[in-house]
C-alpha cells in the first residue's frame, strides 16, 4: 500500500471527481456522486461563488464522511468547484482510514490537498491494517491527488514493525 493511498483525503477528493454514469445512457456524466451536507447554518453567495457552512458540519458521502466546525466551498461563475476548505476539528473516515486536522484544503485546479496541524495537534492520517495501525503525522501533509507526490512538513512516520525483507522500508513509504 503506498503512503498517497493511506491518505484518507485522497479518498474523499477522489469520490468528488468520479464521473457518474446517466441512467439513460452508459456514457459517464461530470456530475459527482451525491453528498448530504448538514450544519447549524448554511449561506450562500451565488454572485461570489461562495457557500459557508457553519456549526457542526456534516458530509456523507457513499466514499467518505466528514466532521468541521466550518466548511467553505468556491465556485467558479458556471457553479463548479474550485476549491473546498474545512476548518475547525477536521475529521475526514473512508473505511479503515481516517484523518484528522486544524484546517484542510482541496484544489481542484491541481489536485492538492493540504492537511494543517496546530500547536500540539499535528495533522495525522491513520489506517488500520492487518499488521497494525500505520500512521503519519506532521505539522503540515500535502499531496496531489492520483499522483505518487506527497510532503509531510515535520514528519513522524510510524507503522507495525517491518519484516525486515528487502522490501519493508519501500513497502512502508511507498
Amino acid at each position: 500500500m503506498s503512503l498517497t493511498a493511506i491518505l484518507i483525503a485522497a479518498a474523499a477528493v477522489a469520490a468528488a471527481e468520479t464521473p457518474t454514469t446517466n441512467a439513460n445512457t452508459s456514457a459517464a456524466c461530470e456530475r459527482p456522486p451525491e453528498a448530504r451536507i448538514t450544519s447549524d447554518s448554511t449561506y450562500y453567495d451565488r454572485k461570489e461563488g461562495l457557500v459557508v457552512f457553519k456549526g457542526r458540519v456534516h458530509v456523507d458521502d457513499a466514499e467518505y464522511q466528514m466532521h468541521s466546525e466550518r466548511g467553505y466551498l468556491f465556485l467558479s461563475e458556471t457553479n463548479s468547484l474550485r476549491r473546498i476548505v474545512a476548518v475547525g476539528g477536521v475529521s475526514l473516515t473512508n473505511g479503515l482510514r481516517r484523518a484528522y486536522a486544524d484546517k484542510v484544503i482541496y484544489r481542484r485546479d491541481n489536485g492538492l490537498v493540504i492537511l494543517h496541524g496546530k500547536e500540539g495537534a499535528p495533522a495525522t492520517v491513520v489506517e488500520d491494517t492487518v499488521a497494525g495501525e500505520r500512521s503519519v503525522r506532521g505539522r503540515k501533509i500535502r499531496f496531489w491527488v492520483n499522483q505518487e507526490q506527497v510532503e509531510v512538513i515535520e514528519a513522524d512516520i510510524s507503522a507495525p514493525k517491518a519484516s525486515g525483507g528487502p522490501g519493508a522500508l519501500k513497502d512502508l513509504v511507498r
